[in-house]
């Protein structure tokens, strides 16, 4: 390995140490309440290394928000996977979902929901790595339950609707711990996509029916 092969090779690793330390600070700090400072020490690295790579705190968010997005749309590859193994079926696309929105990265993601909200520059970066998971979503949804019996567009809608009560379930979850009500209400939730004829085997459509 070249000397430049070496230097390419910590530049990348240290890169990697910042963007997860961030995250790290993120989850139990808040976006507004996290500085490079917190983010150096707990990374590991001088602040002046941090700072070679990323020049201001709003290129590192930005940067680890593009990461943390891109963990989400790796997870859908694996989900896509499991599909052509024949390992995930509706249900388990529906608990993977559920465990999704309640784990560690989807609360973070909230803290840059809410600062987006206010920040156009973090809406500029979250807005078309946002729509690239939900498009990504959407081909998986599309693969397990396509039926004659319904458009697209109506399988979009179906999975939305289902996006937005995890992802409602996930906020909730922040003040109110309750798994027996999540796991009803996850219940509730398949047992009326089933009888709108959103399932994955003609057999489960009949027993709906």
């Amino acid at each position: 390995m070249t000397k430049r092969q070496n230097q390419e090779e910590r530049s990348r690793h240290t890169q990697a140490r910042v963007i997860q330390a961030t995250i790290e600070c993120i989850l139990e700090n808040g976006i507004r309440a996290t500085s490079t400072v917190d983010i150096a020490r707990q990374a590991g690295v001088s602040r002046g290394a941090l700072v070679h790579h990323y020049p201001s705190k709003t290129l590192l968010m930005q940067s680890a928000l593009e990461d943390l997005l891109s963990r989400e749309v790796e997870s859908v590859r694996i989900m896509a996977n499991g599909i052509k193994e024949g390992a995930l079926d509706f249900d388990s696309l529906l608990k993977a979902l559920h465990e999704h929105f309640k784990g560690d990265l989807y609360m973070v993601t909230l803290e840059y929901l809410t600062n987006a909200r206010t920040d156009p520059n973090l809406m500029k970066v979250l807005a078309p790595l946002g729509i690239k998971f939900n498009t990504s979503l959407e081909y998986i949804w599309e693969q397990l339950v396509a039926s004659a019996e319904h458009t697209s567009h109506q399988n979009r809608v179906a999975l939305n609707a289902t996006l937005c009560m995890m992802r409602g379930m996930g906020a909730q979850s922040i003040w109110r711990d309750d798994p027996e009500l999540y796991c009803d209400m996850l219940l509730f939730w398949k047992e009326t996509l089933m009888k709108l004829g959103f399932s994955t085997t003609d057999s489960e459509r009949g027993r709906t029916a």
